[in-house]
């Protein structure tokens, strides 16, 4: 490239996370890309966090919330803060993340080659629940990379999500009605609705995974089976939501779906106790009844900006709808 490579913000969401920054924030500051600025995001922590942070990284640039905002709500501040310091990129990244140096230049090559390009993944390594692996494949798959592969998964991870600028003023920020789960699958869908493609790129993630949530089973249980259904009721029809709905519940609550041992996440939303996976279905269930007409004019809303979206920038792309 001949002019000033584009500049990219990368936004470093943290809650109590020190012992998490302790890597992450080393490596995605060992990032090769030469147009980057770090932004940490701290949403409300209680430990020592931002002193830690400044000794790990000084030129990272901080803002600090008064309380939790959750993963939408957090990310939402450093979006704004990222466009009115003119990114034409942004990348969302959890704070238990290890990155492959070469992630931002190549999500960059592949933006600016593809127009309609609005979001980019990557591909993640993640240890076994428990096992503390430091590893998980990343660092054989960061040695033998070579050659960008191109892949369209239904959705990419939202620990490492590379974001068009454009795309945000297009269609709107983060939808905080999830305040945590389900965020960046609406936020993926609404951009294909709106015509642009979301792709991941074969660069190595690592990721912990559950580095918040894992410490408060219950509430992360609540949290991302009421958002499953509330993603449902913004993007499917009304059979969907009745088909998919009623199987969903029903799933959880009978435990009908194999369960994989080796997964947090799955054991988590399907607890051994059946008055506990009563308890995660009827809390969802009420929850998202009170939040109903919220739900309803937020979908409405998401729609008009992506049509417009379409129509204005000539876009034919998908318009991949309600999750599975």
């Amino acid at each position: 490239m001949t002019h000033a490579p584009p500049l990219v913000y990368v936004i470093v969401l943290n809650h109590d996370g020190r012992d998490h920054l302790e890597y992450s924030v080393p490596s995605i500051a060992a990032t090769d890309y030469p147009n980057h600025r770090i932004l940490v995001v701290d949403n409300g922590s209680r430990d020592d966090s931002l002193p830690r942070l400044k000794e790990l990284c000084p030129t990272a640039l901080v803002i600090r919330n008064e309380s939790n905002l959750g993963w939408a709500g957090g990310n939402n501040v450093g979006i704004v803060a990222a466009l009115e310091g003119r990114a034409e990129y942004v990348v969302l990244a959890n704070n238990d993340i290890r990155v492959d140096p070469r992630w931002i230049r190549v999500a960059v090559e592949v933006a600016e080659r593809e127009p309609r390009v609005g979001v980019i993944g990557f591909r993640v390594c993640e240890p076994e629940p428990g096992t503390g692996s430091w590893d998980a494949g990343f660092e054989s798959a960061r040695a033998s990379w070579r050659d960008v592969e191109l892949s369209n998964p239904r959705y990419v991870g939202g620990m490492a999500m590379f974001v068009r600028s454009d795309l945000c003023r297009e269609i709107g920020l983060i939808d905080e009605g999830f305040f945590a789960y389900g965020e960046e699958n609406d936020f993926q869908i609404r951009a294909r609705k709106a015509g642009y493609a979301v792709v991941a790129v074969n660069v190595p993630v690592w990721h912990h995974g559950q580095a918040s949530f894992g410490r408060i089973p219950f509430r992360a249980a609540v949290l991302q089976t009421r958002h499953s259904i509330r993603l449902l009721l913004k993007h499917g029809t009304a059979l969907e939501v009745l088909h998919r709905g009623i199987r969903h519940v029903v799933r959880r609550v009978f435990r009908w779906a194999p369960i994989d041992r080796n997964s947090g996440v799955e054991q988590r939303l399907q607890p051994r106790s059946l008055t506990r996976r009563i308890q995660i279905v009827l809390v969802s269930v009420a929850w998202n009844l009170w939040v109903l007409p919220g739900t309803l004019r937020r979908r409405r809303q998401d729609d008009r900006r992506a049509t417009a979206a379409r129509r204005r920038m000539g876009f034919r792309g998908m318009t991949r709808g309600a999750p599975r």
